[in-house]
């Protein structure tokens, strides 16, 4: 049996945040470089923060494992507490927040591959969940355009979908000043060539995710994104030598 089978089988958590999730974030920011107070504070990032990032990442798999091909879904994705001693110097030792980043493995070491990021931490810009790209190459910039080009009418559907706009409003990210070149600024494509980046993104406050809604209804969000997801994966595709 693998060892992510075996934690798959043992985590009996549930995807609930308390607030020692946010106490133990707030006390790891107080105390980033003080090893022995994470080593004492253990058992509560282990509770109150890995677990359920673990239940969640559980019920991902359950529930879309089979509409992410090639993507691994494991609890081994959810980052360490600690930082190396030779990268603590600016951040600190202890990390003052948790996030996993499920995506294909990396073929390049130039470029990120479309992702599914979860992020919670003590700042409020730290409680976050996102999917598609968000730092793209110009192999991928080039690619996304012509798919946006000539596959309009299907990223367009996708985009206004009623249950997409209710669960993430709309695609995020900079734009362009200036529109680029070799496309057709008064194109229906245009509003989307106009974007930097292509992803889909909410933000969170401690309410929210201390609500008991918050888990099941994140699970429910991603699946209205998915299609939208796996379009961008299919218009990039992966770096190839």
């Amino acid at each position: 049996m693998k060892r992510t089978e075996k934690i798959w089988i043992i985590s009996k958590a549930k995807m609930k945040f308390t607030k020692n999730t946010y106490k133990y974030f707030d006390l790891a920011k107080k105390n980033k470089n003080n090893r022995s107070w994470f080593d004492k504070n253990k058992n509560v990032y282990e509770a109150d923060v890995k677990a359920p990032l673990q239940a969640l990442l559980l019920e991902i798999n359950k529930k879309y494992q089979k509409k992410l091909p090639r993507i691994e879904i494991s609890p081994d994705k959810i980052t360490r507490p600690l930082r190396p001693k030779n990268r603590a110097q600016d951040g600190g030792l202890v990390k003052t927040h948790s996030h996993f980043s499920l995506a294909e493995k990396r073929t390049s070491l130039f470029e990120w591959n479309p992702g599914i990021y979860f992020q919670l931490g003590s700042a409020a810009d730290e409680n976050f969940f996102g999917l598609g790209l968000y730092m793209i190459s110009s192999r991928q910039i080039s690619l996304l355009r012509n798919a946006l080009v000539e596959d309009y009418d299907r990223i367009d559907q996708i985009l206004k979908d009623k249950k997409l706009k209710k669960a993430w409003g709309g695609l995020k990210g900079d734009t362009y000043t200036r529109f680029p070149k070799g496309f057709n600024p008064e194109s229906e494509p245009a509003k989307y060539l106009k974007h930097k980046q292509f992803y889909l993104g909410r933000s969170y406050s401690r309410k929210d995710v201390l609500s008991p809604k918050f888990g099941p209804q994140l699970i429910k969000d991603l699946g209205a994104a998915i299609e939208f997801f796996n379009w961008v994966r299919s218009a990039v595709g992966t770096y190839r030598k």
